[in-house]
């Protein structure tokens, strides 16, 4: 059902976030071309790098990385992606998003997307509720 498909994989910090490489390695298994977008917070549970080697594209964390060929990264990968999927999703950047707040490039980047968007909130269960 998502061969073929290029999906955006949000990761915000959470102490799921390790979990989230078996997912992205899912996505490669289902042929997904897979870019993921990680916050500064998630890079203290895992490291970019692991999602570069598992999905053969460069993980983005800085909106104002100066390493890119020119185009405006986070308004070209929010057209290219058919489905965006934030997983975990932190309570913090479920309320930017709710509240249109754009402030790093995974916001930007979904707040851009017109593609379908799937959240997996992963937090204490006070602060869900």
């Amino acid at each position: 059902m998502l061969t073929g498909k290029t999906v955006v994989l949000g990761i915000t910090g959470s102490i799921a976030a390790y979990k989230t490489a078996y997912l992205a390695s899912a996505l490669k298994k289902q042929h997904c071309d897979v870019h993921v977008i990680m916050t500064k917070n998630a890079c203290e549970f895992i490291t970019p790098l692991t999602f570069e080697t598992l999905t053969g594209n460069k993980c983005l964390v800085d909106t104002f990385d100066r390493d890119f060929k020119f185009d405006v990264t986070h308004i070209s990968i929010a057209k290219k992606a058919d489905l965006i999927m934030i997983a975990p999703a932190s309570a913090n950047v479920i309320a930017k998003l709710a509240n249109g707040i754009a402030d790093d490039m995974l916001t930007t980047t979904v707040l851009a997307s017109k593609a379908t968007k799937l959240v997996s909130p992963a937090m204490n269960t006070n602060m869900y509720q």
